[in-house]
């Protein structure tokens, strides 16, 4: 019985050492665990953190990239769903923050490799660093179809000469005033214009602009019967112009960008006539060459733009009133340029186009002249190239397709770009 008795004890005893060791080590396992636990937490949010940082650096890069280019007309799909909130999850890989960051580290020691996507599907821009300063870019700000970003400015010089070459009848009389003879007067004209047109990029899309020209023309009246010729020379200040453009619509799917403006071209230019002489005892009528007097207009018009990298398609519908003086009202101005830009390489680009302006009857105390209206079209061709980090060289020539354009015409301008004190940090 003894026997028995130690060996129930000696079980009593280990079942009771058992609960024992089961209450002591439950606890330190459950403590264990919520430590456990609490690390992985922790761990969890510092990688999210992570990831939230390089999303912040990638929006910024965008960013910077849209403002430098003139504004991308839509964030990319990749930033749209940068900007998404993430969605809780109870599986997160922890190595895949570590992967993100190496490769916007990469994206800083590569400026060429494209940072974001303009758009989606045909007809879209890869805007990376080297895109900011394409010709084509350039060439679109140049021809106003897109604005200059806020804190950008430009300073262009320019230089445009035209040829005029036309034909009119004109009656010659004699000292007693009797229609003497008809002749045929050959106006030859050449008009050379030279100033600064300034652009600067304000808030919310909209840009200010400014010409200052000078006009040098050199006209001559040949008269065949006599065969003698009357040649002037003039040089004026030209009409100061002053302007504002918005952009109105941002390209999306089938829509394209649309630009508007509205230009105030002041009278500033000098009023000059330049006088024929005699025409060997024949004088000859009001046949006089020169500058025309100068009216005040408002030029309202408005820019398509729709690109299909690497060519961009534009359209300009413009209007142009022009205010009565001294009696004389010329006609009002309907006018529709056509054009393509192709970016033969990132740092040149061609275009062509065609302007046509449908110009009305003037008005000389409010009395319409028959005969006055006109329609002038002008095929037009250019090349654009970088020639420096902030220089930039445009020419275009054309050549007149109706009587009343010019035989031809060149315009070279080489624009210069750069930042306003009030740009802001990091844009």
């Amino acid at each position: 019985m003894k026997r028995v008795d130690g060996s129930k004890k000696n079980r009593i005893k280990g079942a009771l050492l058992t609960g024992v060791s089961l209450f002591l080590v439950n606890p330190f396992s459950i403590w264990a665990q919520q430590v456990t636990e609490a690390a992985s937490v922790n761990q969890l949010m510092i990688k999210l953190q992570e990831r939230d940082q390089v999303i912040a650096d990638l929006q910024r890069r965008v960013q910077q990239l849209e403002q430098r280019v003139g504004g991308v007309p839509q964030a990319s799909e990749s930033t749209k769903a940068a900007q998404l909130p993430a969605a809780p999850s109870d599986k997160v890989v922890a190595g895949q923050p570590a992967r993100q960051a190496p490769a916007n580290e990469g994206a800083k020691e590569t400026p060429p490799v494209a940072a974001a996507q303009g758009k989606t599907g045909a007809g879209s821009f890869v805007v990376d660093e080297e895109a900011a300063e394409r010709a084509l870019e350039r060439t679109l700000v140049q021809t106003g179809a897109l604005l200059l970003p806020f804190g950008l400015a430009e300073i262009q010089p320019y230089v445009n000469y035209a040829r005029f070459d036309n034909e009119q009848p004109v009656l010659l009389r004699d000292a007693a005033g009797n229609i003497g003879a008809v002749a045929d007067t050959q106006t030859r004209r050449n008009d050379i214009e030279t100033g600064f047109f300034s652009r600067l990029g304000l808030p919310f899309g909209a840009q200010v602009e400014l010409g200052i020209p000078a006009r040098i023309i050199n006209a001559s009246n040949v008269v065949g019967i006599v065969n003698q010729e009357t040649e002037n020379t003039t040089y004026a200040l030209g009409d100061i112009r002053v302007g504002l453009a918005k952009t109105l619509l941002r390209e999306s799917a089938w829509l394209p960008d649309i630009v508007g403006r509205i230009t105030w071209d002041t009278d500033t230019g000098k009023q000059q006539t330049l006088s024929n002489a005699s025409l060997g005892g024949l004088a000859g009528t009001a046949t006089g060459v020169g500058m025309a007097t100068s009216f005040n207009e408002l030029n309202f018009s408005a820019t398509a733009l729709k690109r299909q990298d690497p060519l961009a398609f534009t359209s300009t519908l413009g209007y142009r009133k022009t205010f009565a003086k001294d009696g004389i009202e010329p006609g009002d101005v309907y006018s529709l340029t056509l054009g393509a830009t192709l970016a033969a390489s990132p740092q040149t680009s061609l275009s062509v186009g065609i302007q046509q302006s449908f110009i009305g009857n003037t008005r000389i105390f409010n009395n319409s002249i028959p005969g006055t209206d006109t329609i002038n079209s002008v095929f037009t061709f250019g090349a654009s190239s970088i020639i420096g980090s902030r220089l930039f060289f445009s020419t275009v020539a054309g050549i007149g397709l109706t009587k009343h354009a010019p035989d031809y015409f060149i315009s070279v301008a080489i624009p210069l770009r750069f930042e306003v004190p009030f740009k802001k940090k990091g844009s």
